[in-house]
This record gives structure tokens, sequence and C-alpha cells, in this order.
């Protein structure tokens, strides 16, 4: 990756000049993509994801949204504090960081930051990841038991690596249908400490949570051996 940086004024993007060379604000402008007849779908969250067809290729649009009581003071706006330590900025270097590595997250192209006064909203464009899907979506489906031993595996790889995510759930863990690889995504407030392993035990249980919230009701016996699936792939 070649990471440069722009900054005019009170708008600031960092992003991979080998994918986009000349970055603008309209980038992350869900407007824009949507004049142009370029948005193929999108993910409901904390906003929305949009699915994109640009000219550097398929790629995820996120804008940064709050959610919680949070939410009903502000819902797209954080205190600024730099624009090196806004969000945005800061999950662009993490993905940089571990896409270097060669951990399975998508693949960073940019991040805005717009301040406005003593805040700022932010967005991220990802790469998207080819034919997968979050296991959210594919637990009706059922899987077979060596997908989970994949899924335990490539949460061992990250907590290996030092990287803790603020947030894993049955959302942010991407299935590519054909390979069976395994993702994750939505690093917001994560970090990564190199040559430190992280006690996995916090994002385990959160990943408990919610399996246990969204698996289906017609076999919750099935859990169970699934998750003694995923530990056997984590290694514990």
């Amino acid at each position: 990756m070649n990471i440069e940086t722009l900054i005019q004024q009170n708008l600031a993007i960092v992003y991979d000049q080998d994918s986009i060379p000349d970055p603008s604000q309209e980038l992350f402008e869900a407007e824009r993509w949507a004049a142009e007849n370029a948005i193929e779908g999108s993910a409901k969250g904390r906003g929305n994801a949009y699915f994109l067809k640009t000219p550097f290729g398929a790629a995820v649009l996120r804008h940064y949204r709050r959610g919680g009581w949070a939410a009903r003071f502000s819902a797209d706006r954080y205190v600024f504090a730099g624009f090196e330590q806004s969000r945005p900025y800061r999950e662009f270097r993490l993905l940089a960081r571990m896409t270097e590595q060669g951990l399975p997250v998508p693949r960073p192209l940019a991040a805005m930051c717009v301040r406005d006064g003593l805040f700022y909203r932010g967005a991220l464009l990802t790469r998207t990841i080819p034919g997968a899907r979050p296991l959210a979506e594919l637990l009706d489906m059922g899987l077979d038991s060596d997908d989970w031993i994949r899924i335990g595996a490539c949460i061992r790889r990250f907590h290996a690596a030092g990287v803790r995510h603020a947030d894993l759930n049955a959302r942010n863990i991407l299935l590519q249908q054909q390979g069976s690889e395994v993702f994750l995504l939505d690093f917001d407030r994560g970090s990564m400490i190199s040559g430190s392993a992280v006690d996995g035990k916090t994002n385990l249980a959160r990943l408990r949570r919610s399996l246990e919230k969204l698996w289906p009701s017609r076999a919750p016996q099935a859990l169970e051996a699934c998750w003694t699936r995923l530990i056997e792939g984590y290694g514990v």
C-alpha cells in the first residue's frame, strides 16, 4: 500500500494512492454514487453501509454513526481531538497494518474526517470481499462443523497477532462461500499491539452472547455443539 494524506482546511483524507490516486470528499457521499447508479445494495447497522461499483473496483462505504444513548444527542458527530485521533483515521491505519501482515480483513481504500468546530464527522471506504456474507445471515442455513473450526481459528489469528476487536459479534464475521475463508470487519475502536497476544475471553464472551441472541429458535440445542467446534478451532 502507498498511504498518503490530503488536508484541505477542515477536511482530511487518508488514502491508498495505489487504489485512489486523486481523492475528494465526493467519494464519501452516498448521494453522488446514487446519482451515478453505482449503489448496488446496502446493509443496515449503525447507519448504512453502501455497496458501490466504482472506477477503482467494488467498495463499501460506511459513515460513522453513534449508537445507544449517545445517538440521542448527536447521530454522527464526535469530539474533535485531531485528524489522526479520529475514528476513521485510526480504523484505516489499523486495517492497513493488518492487511500488510496478511490478516483477513477488508483492504482499506480511504478514510475521511470533516471538522466542524469542536466536532467532526467521518466515513471509511474499504474494498469489498467478494462472495462473503455475515455469519449472522448464515445461521438459518446451518454451517458445517469445519466452518465453525475455521471461525475459531481465524479469531485466534487476530488475538495471537495482538489485535483487540472492540465489538466482535456475528455480524462482524464474514464467510466467503467459495473457498470457505473467514474474515473479520468493523475495527472501529480496535487496537493492535504487535508481540503482545490478546486474552480472547472478552471477545469470545461477546460473540457467544451475539450467537445466543441470533440463533434460530427451531434448533437451540445445536448452538452448544457449534460453539464447541469454534472453541476447538480457537485452540483453547
